[in-house]
């Protein structure tokens, strides 16, 4: 074959496109290319021929790209249009500004919905409280206090000078504590002795006529009851078993009894003596006051259920009121300031000072 022959079979496949601007594809042999130069100098005047308003748009238009076949035919160049390459492109070009404008679709994370918070427990409900009382909780431990001290230590008596001084604290609380108005009007009833800051037996109403009758006074008076609480006594509870006091308005009268077992040196060799001293008394409202004073005046006093004379002494009965007017010159009446009293308990003094103290409870909440 001859050289054409050659460079002919060498030569790209007619209808090939060649971008002028892609410098990788496959390029015509040197001898087949037409210099630059020469191509400006024949398309100048054709440029120049042109109006200048049209220039511009000519300029515009995609250059057309042409491949000399040299193979001697007459048939026109290929002319291939920037749009023709685009269409013959097997892929979608898609432009830079295109490309930009189409974003992958982002979906957010769904925000989750705060779950609903379970509604907080409703605070605690305040302790009721009696609007008409409100020291009644208060009250009724301090009673509780009290009680539980006096048992403790015999009614008191056993009790050393600091006990008695933190119960006497409370009986001072309570007092101030005083649920009751005119409290000397609420006092029927049968009581019981629980604690007394005396000898327990002075909770009688002999004692407190007898202490005034004195010409020593309460002074001369307290040396005598001492005298007495140191007899010998029966057993370790001392010589006094129940003492109580029953009281009845209407009537005027207070009944006073004090259980006692006295004279017993022998250790149980003898049975010693022992009975109930019974004492009455007539009780008033001392009137024009706070409805807090009785006046009391002693009126007799007998012995029952005696070991020793048995039926006899239970008929004897001493005219206290009696005596004691005529030692005393005059009738003799003593006062009780009733300083606290509820539904359980009642507080008493006695005495020119109002320092003998007595705390009493109903006998139906201690049998």
């Amino acid at each position: 074959p001859t050289i054409a022959a050659t460079e002919q079979d060498t030569r790209p496949p007619p209808g090939m496109a060649l971008v002028a601007s892609t410098r990788a594809h496959v390029r015509p042999d040197a001898s087949s290319r037409v210099p630059l130069s020469t191509r400006r100098a024949a398309i100048a005047p054709t440029i120049a021929a042109k109006p200048r308003s049209a220039r511009s748009a000519s300029l515009v238009t995609p250059r057309a790209l042409s491949v000399d076949e040299n193979d001697g035919s007459s048939a026109e160049p290929m002319t291939f249009t920037k749009e023709d390459l685009m269409k013959d492109t097997p892929e979608k070009v898609v432009s830079k500004p295109e490309a930009a404008s189409v974003q992958p679709e982002v979906t957010s994370p769904k925000k989750e919905e705060p779950k609903a918070e379970a509604p907080a427990p409703p605070p605690p409900a305040p302790e009721e409280v009696d609007a008409e009382d409100p020291d009644a909780e208060e009250r009724s431990r301090l009673i509780r206090k009290l009680l539980g001290l006096a048992a403790a230590s015999s009614r008191g008596q056993q009790a050393s000078r600091d006990a008695k001084a933190t119960m006497e604290d409370i009986i001072t609380e309570l007092e101030f504590m005083n649920p009751t108005e005119e409290p000397a009007r609420n006092i029927d009833g049968e009581w019981a002795l629980v604690y007394a800051s005396v000898e327990a037996f002075r909770s009688s109403p002999f004692f407190w006529g007898f202490q005034k009758m004195l010409p020593g006074g309460e002074d001369l008076a307290s040396q005598l009851f001492k005298f007495t609480a140191g007899l010998p006594v029966a057993g370790t509870r001392g010589p006094f078993g129940v003492i109580s006091q029953t009281i009845s308005l209407e009537s005027e009268e207070m009944v006073s009894e004090v259980e006692m077992k006295i004279f017993d040196p022998f250790f149980a060799m003898a049975s010693g003596v022992s009975g109930v001293v019974v004492s009455t008394a007539n009780i008033t409202v001392k009137p024009g006051g706070a409805g807090d004073t009785l006046v009391v005046t002693p009126r007799t006093t007998r012995v029952r259920n005696s070991n020793v004379g048995g039926a006899i002494l239970d008929q004897i009965v001493v005219p206290t009121s009696e005596l004691m007017s005529s030692v005393a010159g005059g009738a003799v009446e003593a006062e009780a300031i009733v300083s606290f009293v509820d539904d359980a308990v009642r507080i008493v003094r006695v005495g020119e000072n109002a320092d003998q103290i007595f705390v009493y409870t109903k006998m139906a909440d201690i049998m």
